[in-house]
C-alpha cells in the first residue's frame, strides 16, 4: 500500500480520507457553533446601551481566548499544517461574527444605520464583503457609527489577514520542526 508524507509523518491514502474528513467534520462543526452563537445577538433595539457595549468586549476576549486556543490545538496537533488550516478557517469565521454582532446592534439601536436593516445573516454577510473588500453596494453604511465600525473592520481586515496567516503557519512550521527535531534526537540515541 502507498504511503504519503504529511506534515512529516507518512499515512496511507485511508488515513488521509479519514484525516480530511475529521478537519471538515471539526471545521463545519465550528463553524456552526460559531454562527449559532451569533444568533444570540438581541435583534430589537434596547434603550439600554451598556448591553450592546459589554456584548462587544465579551465578543474580543472570547476572540482572544479562542485564537490562542486554536493556536495551542496547532501546536500539539498530530497533522499541525491540516490543523493550521482548520484553525485558520474558525478563527476567520469567529472574526467576521464578531463584526457581524456589531452591525447587528447598529442595524438595531439606530435603524436606517444600513441602507437595509440588518438581521444575523445579511450583518455575516455584510462583513465578509468588507473583508473580501468586494463592494456589492447593495448594503452600505450610512451613519457615522455604522460607518466607523466598518473603518475599524477595513483597518483589522488587513492586520488580521497577515497576522493569522503568519502566526498559525509558523506555529504549524515550528512544531513539523520541532517533531523533526524530536525524532532525529531519538533516531541518533537509539
Amino acid at each position: 500500500m502507498s504511503t504519503l508524507h504529511i506534515d512529516g509523518v507518512d499515512v496511507t491514502h485511508k488515513q488521509v480520507v479519514g484525516l480530511v474528513a475529521a478537519s471538515v467534520a471539526r471545521t463545519l462543526a465550528g463553524m456552526a457553533l460559531i454562527l449559532w452563537v451569533l444568533t444570540l445577538v438581541p435583534q430589537r433595539p434596547d434603550a439600554n446601551i451598556i448591553l450592546p457595549i459589554l456584548l462587544v468586549v465579551a465578543g474580543v476576549g472570547v476572540y482572544g481566548w479562542f485564537f490562542a486556543h486554536q493556536v495551542k490545538k496547532v501546536t500539539h496537533a498530530a497533522h499541525p499544517a491540516v490543523r493550521s488550516v482548520e484553525a485558520l478557517v474558525l478563527v476567520a469565521t469567529m472574526f467576521l461574527a464578531v463584526f457581524a454582532s456589531i452591525y447587528v446592534m447598529i442595524s438595531s439601536q439606530s435603524p436606517g444605520s444600513f441602507t437595509e436593516s440588518l438581521d444575523h445573516f445579511t450583518a455575516y454577510y455584510f462583513s465578509l464583503t468588507v473583508l473580501a473588500t468586494v463592494g456589492f453596494g447593495d448594503i452600505t453604511p450610512i451613519s457615522d457609527g455604522a460607518r466607523l465600525a466598518c473603518m475599524v473592520q477595513m483597518a483589522l481586515d488587513i492586520a488580521f489577514i497577515g497576522a493569522t496567516v503568519k502566526i498559525l503557519g509558523g506555529t504549524a512550521s515550528r512544531a513539523m520542526r520541532d517533531r523533526a527535531k524530536r525524532a532525529a534526537e531519538q533516531e541518533a540515541s537509539a
